[in-house]
C-alpha cells in the first residue's frame, strides 16, 4: 500500500510541476516568439533587438542580409513595438521599414520608386489582425505583384492579392 501512495505522489509532483510552469524554463521559453512577446511580455531575441535598436523611430530603414531578418522576426518587433514594420526583398538583402500604430511610411510613389529599384514587397505587419487595407492593396499594385504577406503581433499571417 504505502509503495502505491509513493508512486502516485511522484506522478502528481511531474504533472504540478510541468503545469505551474510550463513557459519558464527549458528550450522553449517563448523568447522572440510574437505570441509569447505580445501574451506574456516575453523578451526579443539578441538578433530581433540588435534590429529593432537600428530602427528607433517612424521611418527608420534598416538593410540586412536576407538570412538575417524573417516576417516573423517582424511580427515579434510589432508585438513588442505596438508599431507596424515592412520587409522589402531585392536579391540577397532585404529593407526593412519602421511605420508607427497604422502604416508604415511608404506611398504609391516611393513603392513604384522602389519596384523600378527591383525591390519586390514580401510582407508587412498589422498590430491587430491579418486583413489588408484598401491602401496595402494600391501598394501592392505599384510593385506589380499579385501577392504579399500580413503578420499580426501573435504570429497569424496571411496572403492578399490575386490568390
Amino acid at each position: 500500500m504505502r509503495e502505491e501512495k509513493h508512486l502516485r505522489f511522484d506522478a502528481e509532483s511531474s504533472i504540478l510541476n510541468t503545469v505551474s510552469s510550463p513557459i519558464e524554463h527549458g528550450p522553449h521559453s517563448g523568447k522572440g516568439e510574437p505570441w509569447a512577446i505580445s501574451r506574456y511580455n516575453k523578451p526579443l531575441t539578441h538578433r530581433q533587438q540588435a534590429l529593432l535598436n537600428r530602427l528607433t523611430e517612424y521611418g527608420s530603414s534598416a538593410d540586412v542580409k536576407k538570412s538575417d531578418v524573417s516576417m516573423m522576426d517582424l511580427a515579434a518587433l510589432t508585438a513588442k513595438t505596438g508599431v507596424e514594420f515592412a520587409m522589402f526583398t531585392r536579391g540577397p538583402r532585404r529593407l526593412i521599414v519602421r511605420g508607427n500604430t497604422g502604416t508604415v511610411n511608404i506611398d504609391q510613389s516611393k513603392a513604384a520608386d522602389m519596384n523600378a529599384r527591383g525591390y519586390r514587397w514580401s510582407g508587412h505587419t498589422h498590430t491587430k489582425g491579418v486583413i489588408p487595407s484598401g491602401g496595402d492593396k494600391e501598394i501592392l499594385r505599384q510593385f506589380g505583384q499579385t501577392l504579399s504577406s500580413i503578420y499580426d503581433v501573435d504570429g497569424n499571417f496571411d496572403f492578399f492579392g490575386k490568390t
